[in-house]
């Protein structure tokens, strides 16, 4: 999308039709879904990623950190 497209969207209070939701989607990495999903919740994942990511609120900085460098070098030994 255009700059001047999404300032458009913005600034004129326009309502985008869905092909354009799909590309300002598409600019983040989220889907649809995600992008209408209220209150933090994950409407498209499966129990087992919800599970992960539960489990991943209740850790520390610390422990978070442990986790992102096990994950990272297991694809790195990929």
């Amino acid at each position: 999308m255009t700059q001047s497209s999404i300032s458009t969207l913005l600034n004129e209070g326009n309502v985008p039709r869905i092909t354009t939701l799909e590309k300002v989607c598409n600019g983040f990495g989220i889907t649809l879904a995600q992008f209408f999903a209220m209150d933090g919740k994950y409407p498209d994942l499966s129990e087992e990623q919800l599970k992960v990511l539960d489990t991943w609120e209740k850790l520390s900085v610390k422990e978070k950190t442990a986790i992102e460098k096990i994950v990272g070098s297991i694809i790195d030994m990929r």
